[in-house]
């Protein structure tokens, strides 16, 4: 498939577009050099089950970038995630290109009283987390049950069968590995 090549007449000429930038409008394919970070940005925190969203950093997580970062890595947002009035922001994780990173503590906090309750409530309705690095979805992935699913969730509840003990036990995931394959151009 060829691009037909249109020239305008004047000083502004249509720049060259590429078959995904046709296929997949708003979303084109980044090229990184080694060490250079990779933006990733987080929606919402969103449940099948309860359809009302919440903001990432509604959570008790680690605070957001600071502005000056945010305006370096803005995202394009495309008509679909401008009609649902999703809103992309920075997120607190930090992906250089081609480093392997080990186990990296982003930040410290403490969860209590209300905070905890809600945080309970949001494991108990199958919240998850959803992010987005270089315009694509991050997908869970368990290798030993086949299946892919995008996000990730806040927690899980294990019953007490699991733990033995009396009644449900509240688990949060606060340790998160990413792994993160690409490409590499032959040139």
């Amino acid at each position: 498939y060829e691009l037909r090549k249109k020239k305008k007449k004047g000083l502004f000429r249509r720049k060259e577009a590429s078959l995904a930038q046709v296929l997949f409008p708003g979303a084109s394919p980044e090229e990184y050099s080694e060490r250079e970070p990779v933006p990733a940005f987080v929606e919402q925190v969103e449940s099948k089950r309860t359809h009302l969203p919440f903001d990432f950093y509604d959570l008790p997580s680690c605070p957001e970038p600071a502005e000056k970062i945010q305006k370096r890595f803005r995202q394009r947002k495309n008509l679909g995630s401008r009609l649902m009035g999703y809103k992309l922001r920075m997120s607190p994780y930090n992906f250089p290109t081609k480093v392997d990173k080990g186990c990296t503590p982003l930040c410290v906090v403490e969860i209590g009283g209300k905070k905890l309750r809600w945080l309970r409530k949001l494991v108990d309705r199958q919240y998850r987390v959803h992010l987005t690095l270089d315009q694509l979805p991050l997908l869970m992935r368990s290798r030993e049950l086949n299946y892919a699913v995008r996000g990730y969730p806040v927690g899980f509840k294990a019953p007490p069968t699991f733990t033995g003990l009396q009644e449900d036990e509240f688990y949060l995931y606060n340790h998160i590995k990413f792994t993160i394959t690409y490409r590499e151009e032959p040139n």
